[in-house]
C-alpha cells in the first residue's frame, strides 16, 4: 500500500508538477487561514512580497535608492526621519 501511494504520488510529480503544487500551496494557505485567520494571513503575505521585492533589489544590485541609503547610513536615516 506505502509503495504504491509513492508510486502515484511520484507519477503525478513527474506528469503534473503543477497541479501538485498548486494543490500543496492551497492546502497550506487554508490551514494557515484557519490556524491565524485571514487579515492575519494577508499580512504575512504582504510581508513576504516586500520581503521578496526587497531581495531582488538588493541581488538586482539597483545603484537607485538602495545606494543612496548604503552612502547615508542609519544615522544619517534617522537624521532624516527627524527633520535634521
Amino acid at each position: 500500500m506505502k509503495e504504491e501511494c509513492v508510486r502515484l504520488f511520484q507519477e503525478a510529480w513527474e506528469n503534473h508538477r503543477g497541479c501538485v503544487l498548486g494543490a500543496v500551496l492551497g492546502a497550506l494557505i487554508a490551514v494557515s487561514i484557519l490556524l491565524f485567520g485571514f487579515w492575519n494571513m494577508l499580512f504575512i503575505g504582504f510581508c513576504v512580497v516586500v520581503g521578496l521585492w526587497l531581495g531582488k533589489q538588493i541581488d538586482d544590485a539597483d545603484d537607485g535608492w538602495l545606494q543612496r541609503l548604503r552612502e547615508v547610513g542609519v544615522q544619517g536615516l534617522l537624521d532624516l526621519i527627524r527633520g535634521r
